[in-house]
Order: C-alpha cells, then sequence, then structure tokens
C-alpha cells in the first residue's frame, strides 16, 4: 500500500536529523531547533546524482560552486573572489589590529548589501592580483583591473539603494572599503577623500552603539592617515568629542588599542602645532636656515599636559590588564597550533611602540630635537629592547613564520613607528638598530606606507645628519646588540639562567627609574653608552620635524 502523506525529504538540518524529527529547513537555523533551545548545525551541501547522459541511477557527485555557496554572488568569478576574500584576504587585511571587522562583519553585510559585495569583490581582486605577484618590491602592479574597476562603480552606484534601517552605518562600513580600494591602488588624493567624507558622515549621523564599537575606532586610525598625507596646511575634523568616557578597565587588546588611537591622535596634532610654530626657511641656495627661538601657546603647554596623564591613566590599565594576556600566552601555547601565541606578543609590543612614539613626541614638542632626545633615551632604549625580544619568539612555523609577507595591509604597522623614531633619534647605534628591525616587522605596503621608500628615507637622514655613507655605518662593528641584557655589578650573580623578560609589565618602566610621566631625563643612560654618535643638528638638512610631518619628502630622497 502506497505511503500517505507528504514526500519524506532529506534536506532537513544535521540537528533534526539526528532526532529523527520533522525540520522546517529556516535558514540560517531552523525554528524547531530554536524554540527547543539546541543548537542547529545547519545543513549538508546539496549534491546532484546525476549521471552525465542523464541516468538517474548514477552517481556523479557535482559540488557547490563558490557563488552558491556566498549568498549574492551571481557568478562562478564573483563567488571566487569572495571565497578569496574570506580565506585569504580578510584575515591579513588587519594587520596589527584586530581583524574581526574584516574577517566577520564585512562578509556578513557582504551577503545582503550589494554594495558591500561589490566593494569586497573589488578589493579582493586587487589584493589577489598583488599577493601572487612574484615581485618582491613594494610597489604594487596590476596587470588588469577591468574587474576590479566594474565592481567599484558597482558599489558606488549601488550605495544609493540600500535600504538598511541605519543607513549612515552601512553607508561608513562601505566609505572604509573604498578607502581600503583606494591604499591598494596607492591613490592619496582619492583615499584623502573618501576619508574627508566618511568623518563627516560619522560627525553628523546619529551615533548607534554599533557604529561606535566597530566603525568609530577605524575613523580614528584614519583621521591619523589623513594627518600625515594631506598638505601641511590641510585642516581635517577632529573626532576626539566622539570618543567615550576614559575606561577604568581593558578587557581585550581593542579596548587598549582604542584609548591609545585617539591618544596618539592627539599627540600628532601637538606636533603639528610645534612644526607650523617653528621657522624654516630656506636659503637661496634650497638650505633650511637654523631654528628660531619661538614663543609658544600657554594652551599647548595645557594640551601636552593632559596627553601626559592620559598616558600615565593608559599605561597603569594595560600594565593592569598585561597578566591575563600573559596566562592566555600560555593557553594558546598549550591548545593551538601555528604560533598562536605569537600573536598576541606581537600585539602587546606594537602597542607599547606605540606608547614610547607619543612619550617621545611630548619630549620633543617645542623644544630642540636633542634636548628632547636627551629625555627620551630611556624610551628607545626600551622600544628596542621590546622589539629585539619579540625577534626572539618569531615562531619557526605557522602563519607569521612565512617569509612571503602580505603585499598590503589596511592598518598601519611597525613601519611608520619605527621610521618616526628614527627621525627623531639622534644615536647613531640605536638608529641602525631600529633600521634593522624596520627590515623585520614592517610590512611591503601599511596602507599608503611603503617600507622601501621608509628604509631608504631613514639611511638618507642618517646619511646627511651623521656626514657618512650609510654603507660605511652598516658594516661598524660597534653597533651594540639588544637582544640580551647586560648584567650590572650588583645582580644576583646566581641568575645565570636568564629569564624571558616580559615586557608588557610595569617593571620594564620601574627598572629604569624615571618619573611616572615617562619623561625621565636619560642622562644616566646617555653617558654610559660606548662609542655613543650623534648627529649633527647644525647639518640636519632632513630634520625630525620635517620628516615626521611631511613624510612624502621621502619620495624625494636618494635622487
Amino acid at each position: 500500500m502506497a505511503r500517505k502523506g507528504n514526500r519524506k525529504v532529506r534536506t532537513g538540518c544535521i540537528t533534526c536529523k539526528a532526532r529523527k524529527v520533522k525540520c522546517d529547513e529556516g535558514k540560517p537555523s531552523c525554528v524547531r531547533c530554536i524554540k527547543t533551545g539546541r543548537v542547529c548545525d545547519g545543513y549538508l551541501l546539496k549534491i546532484d546524482v546525476r549521471d552525465p547522459v542523464g541516468s538517474r541511477d548514477a552517481t556523479t557527485l557535482t559540488l557547490h560552486r563558490p557563488h552558491h555557496v556566498f549568498p549574492g554572488a551571481n557568478s562562478s568569478s564573483e563567488g571566487h573572489a569572495l571565497q578569496f576574500f574570506c580565506e585569504t584576504a580578510g584575515p591579513l587585511m588587519s594587520g596589527t589590529a584586530d581583524p574581526y571587522f574584516w574577517t566577520n562583519i564585512v562578509l556578513q553585510f557582504s551577503a545582503f548589501e550589494p554594495a558591500v559585495r561589490h566593494a569586497v569583490i573589488s578589493i579582493s581582486d586587487l589584493f589577489q592580483q598583488s599577493y601572487y605577484t612574484p615581485e618582491s618590491n613594494a610597489k604594487i602592479r596590476f596587470d588588469d583591473q577591468t574587474i576590479a574597476l566594474k565592481h567599484y562603480n558597482n558599489a558606488i552606484h549601488g550605495l544609493k539603494d540600500i535600504k538598511s534601517e541605519h543607513k549612515e552605518s552601512v553607508v561608513l562600513l562601505v566609505c572604509v572599503l573604498f578607502v581600503c580600494i583606494e591604499f591598494i591602488r596607492g591613490d592619496r588624493e582619492a583615499a584623502l577623500r573618501h576619508c574627508t567624507h566618511g568623518v563627516e558622515i560619522l560627525k553628523t549621523s546619529p551615533q548607534h552603539a554599533w557604529t561606535q564599537q566597530h566603525l568609530l575606532p577605524i575613523f580614528r586610525r584614519l583621521n591619523e592617515f589623513a594627518f600625515f598625507f594631506s598638505d601641511e596646511n590641510s585642516e581635517f575634523s577632529d573626532i576626539s568629542d566622539l570618543a567615550g568616557p576614559i575606561p577604568t578597565t581593558f578587557s581585550t587588546f581593542s579596548e587598549a588599542q582604542e584609548m591609545l588611537d585617539g591618544i596618539f591622535n592627539h599627540t600628532t596634532r601637538i606636533m603639528r602645532s610645534s612644526r607650523k610654530s617653528h621657522s624654516l626657511p630656506k636659503t637661496a641656495s634650497g638650505m633650511f636656515e637654523p631654528q628660531k627661538k619661538i614663543s609658544v601657546f600657554s594652551q599647548y603647554f595645557t594640551d601636552k599636559s593632559t596627553i601626559s596623564r592620559l598616558l600615565n591613566t593608559w599605561l597603569k590599565l594595560f600594565s593592569e590588564f598585561d597578566p591575563k594576556m600573559t596566562e592566555l600566552d600560555a593557553l594558546a601555547a598549550k591548545h593551538c597550533k601555528y604560533g598562536a601565541e605569537y600573536g598576541l606578543k606581537m600585539y602587546r609590543c606594537f602597542l607599547l611602540t606605540r606608547y614610547e612614539c607619543c612619550r617621545i613626541w611630548l619630549n620633543i614638542a617645542f623644544d630642540d630635537p636633542k634636548s628632547g632626545y636627551e629625555r627620551s633615551v630611556d624610551n628607545f632604549d626600551r622600544v628596542l629592547k621590546q622589539l629585539s625580544w619579540l625577534e626572539s619568539q618569531i615562531p619557526h612555523e605557522g602563519p607569521f613564520s612565512d617569509p612571503v609577507s602580505p603585499p598590503f595591509v589596511f592598518e598601519t604597522g611597525f613601519g611608520a613607528n619605527l621610521f618616526f623614531l628614527v627621525t627623531t633619534c639622534c644615536d647613531l647605534e640605536m638608529r641602525l638598530e631600529l633600521i634593522r628591525l624596520m627590515s623585520i616587522f614592517a610590512l611591503p605596503r601599511e596602507n599608503l606606507w611603503e617600507k622601501d621608500v621608509l628604509i631608504a628615507a631613514a639611511k638618507k637622514i642618517i646619511e646627511v645628519e651623521h656626514g657618512t655613507k650609510f654603507e660605511d655605518l652598516a658594516q661598524s662593528p660597534t653597533a651594540p646588540s639588544y637582544s640580551e641584557e647586560t648584567p650590572t655589578e650588583d645582580e644576583d650573580e646566581d641568575a645565570e639562567a636568564e629569564e624571558e623578560p616580559d615586557f608588557g609589565t610595569p617593571e620594564i618602566w620601574a627598572e629604569q627609574g624615571e618619573s611616572q610621566d615617562g619623561s625621565g631625563t636619560g642622562e644616566e643612560n646617555g653617558a654610559h653608552k660606548s662609542g655613543k654618535v650623534l648627529r649633527r643638528d647644525n647639518l640636519a638638512l632632513f630634520g625630525s620635524y620635517l620628516m615626521i610631518l611631511n613624510p612624502f619628502m621621502s619620495g624625494k630622497i636618494g635622487s
């Protein structure tokens, strides 16, 4: 007798199949599982059991193509582009920042917002061309941008069709993707325009919690990019008033970075004011005249004091947070493969390097570079120790040991920060070591910062300011190693087995015996260094103020 009722199907979710109950096949999770409090394990990929000539009894397997897996993809090429972004480009895009925005949020929105999907496909196509380019130099060359530009234009046209309830948030997300496209293409002016428009929308649109959490931190760092890459006399919007209250504790690296990014932006504004306050007229021969004594407004010193207090607060919170991350280091080393614990160490050292940059800039603001350097010797020394330690922690296997670095990352990483330190440092030995570390930790392209250009500019600065050829300096045998501590006479002689230094703990500052604001005089450390060679500031053609605040001069160096 024939079975009554509906035809039995086998397309239900995995959980309902295991329970042998009827599934309503809701996507992405079925309603039956949700109502009963169970976790819906999703659905198996469909397969076609068909013979090539049409026989129903054959068992030829046809797998799903990528454009079937990714919702909204209209062709296999779009599906492959989304798959490449999901597996390769997205996880690499963040560099030294939390990748969640690229690996989760962007992909989620690409499933139902055509403008986001087209922008992601454009990014993926450009990234894929650069990723498989055999050239090792930072200048990315593209064989064909037709597909990327086509989807870029489609994304622009798709902005007017966004029907989301919070349209401003989606537009801001797409704006970030547009900036990324222009970063990869190397179009500075277009990237700056998108940054400017995005910041204006951010300041005038309602402040949704989602925007504050995921988009505001990115635009804060883009504001930093606009500061360095815009014309010196350009004005850009201040978004510091959008920041929330000062946190009382850090629970993630992202929270620590968010607060430090705000402080970094404040510090760069101080440096810009300092740069404008210094008179550097050119002579008839094109040389810069010596810096003149200036008078500065009391407001600048008030801002400097405010930033110093914020840095003290950040350091205190980070010192309390760091032991928790040390426990995660041990947990990652025990349970994770591919040297996952190294990523946590890298994030920690990156934040501490940024912190020291802010301290050093405060020391040299409205002062001559030599005096500011003398107050910052301890800061430079800590950076070198931190990064030398991090170098010793690079794993021998896994993604961080891959000799092929990603050709591009969206965020500013070690490269630009180490370049800032090279230009503000006076000690030749430290400068040579910073350049060596830059060659290790800098990536080929960090948004528009190019590793090769930064290193070439740093070398040229050293040549001009020290009056010699870099090749001769690099071969000097007097350069010290910062990878190991030199024991002092009063250290315990029994401690022959040197412990691995934890550069995230408060002891790294306490052992230097400096003041709480981190601005020690550095006289003792500076006096004991052997072979110390300071630059001749009267010949500092490419002085620190110029190189920090006008990095495009580096493109004119070496010709």
